[in-house]
């Protein structure tokens, strides 16, 4: 059986090296807590980008902010910009992405659980002739 001070230490690593990346942008960071969060990190990730998706449609979620382009010859010309997000989608978008890699890892948790539960009662069964 899993040790739970095993399972909590997991946890809590995934969600840690989660918050580092989110706070810090550090892509690296994401992307290694997602690695320590596999397979269930894959649903996680594809409802995370559905939420920041969803965020994104609420009024207010992006600043008010914008700039134009400037074209001074036919090819030289100067992109722009539509401002940042508000703070607080943001904010939101973070602790949404932390807590669905930590989810994905409480239920990695429980899938490996069920499985050693699982191959535990087909061994006693093979063992007893059933």
């Amino acid at each position: 059986m899993i040790g739970r001070v095993v399972v909590v230490a997991y946890v809590a690593a995934v969600a840690t090296i989660a918050t580092i990346g989110f706070t810090t942008g550090s892509t690296a960071a994401i992307l290694l807590a997602g690695l320590l969060a596999l397979p269930s990190s894959v649903p996680a990730v594809i409802g995370l980008y559905l939420a920041v998706a969803l965020l994104s449609m609420v009024p207010g979620a992006n600043s008010d902010s914008s700039s134009g382009s400037a074209c001074s010859t036919p090819t030289a010309c100067e992109g722009s910009s539509t401002g940042d997000p508000a703070a607080w989608v943001t904010i939101t978008t973070d602790v949404v992405g932390v807590l669905a890699l930590a989810v994905a890892a409480v239920l990695n948790v429980l899938v490996v659980r069920a499985w050693i539960r699982g191959s535990a009662s087909a061994s006693a069964r093979t063992r007893s002739g059933a």
